[in-house]
């Protein structure tokens, strides 16, 4: 969201990747992420009131009406996105060896592959990760947003590595 006037930091619509993600007929899901540290006031506010501080955003922000939110729910995600600094790049490697001996192990989004990554993103590679084990696929799970225009880059960094210290938080997301 680019509005300073909302703490919303982004908002999904779930049935815009699959329609199978509508609760039923003619109602959408919607996903609001707020951005927070674990235990800071955000983090800690009660769910009651995430909602609706959730309802009251989609309104001005002249989404959805408050009162066509049928329901909310919150889920707190710690250490949602990964942490690059100088040692990064080794450590993802040790955990990318370690995976391959894992039979049948399909690692998908943010915290599967250690990365950041776009929830488009993070929602093809559980997609490709279900066709390998379901179809047989051999889906490179780790080239899904290799591309580097999706990438916050600085100069000569590679895709996927981040300056040192520019993601380090959680993620509270309350939907309805």
């Amino acid at each position: 969201m680019h509005d300073p006037s909302v703490r919303v930091e982004s908002i999904k619509n779930f049935v815009n990747w699959t329609p199978d993600m509508a609760p039923e007929a003619g109602r959408s899901s919607l996903g609001l992420e707020y951005f927070c540290n674990e235990g800071d006031a955000l983090w800690n506010t009660p769910d009651a009131e995430l909602i609706e501080l959730a309802k009251r955003e989609l309104e001005q922000s002249g989404l959805v009406r408050q009162a066509d939110v049928v329901d909310g729910c919150v889920f707190r995600v710690e250490k949602s996105y990964p942490v690059y600094d100088s040692r990064y790049r080794d450590c993802l490697a040790q955990v990318r060896a370690f995976m391959v001996s894992l039979p049948n192990f399909q690692p998908i989004g943010r915290n599967g592959l250690h990365r950041y990554n776009n929830q488009d993103h993070a929602m093809l590679t559980g997609l490709a990760a279900a066709r390998n084990l379901a179809l047989g696929e051999r889906n490179d799970l780790w080239r899904i947003n290799a591309d580097p225009e999706y990438h916050e880059e600085a100069p000569g960094q590679g895709a996927g590595d981040k300056p040192a210290g520019t993601i380090n938080g959680n993620a509270a997301r309350a939907g309805g």
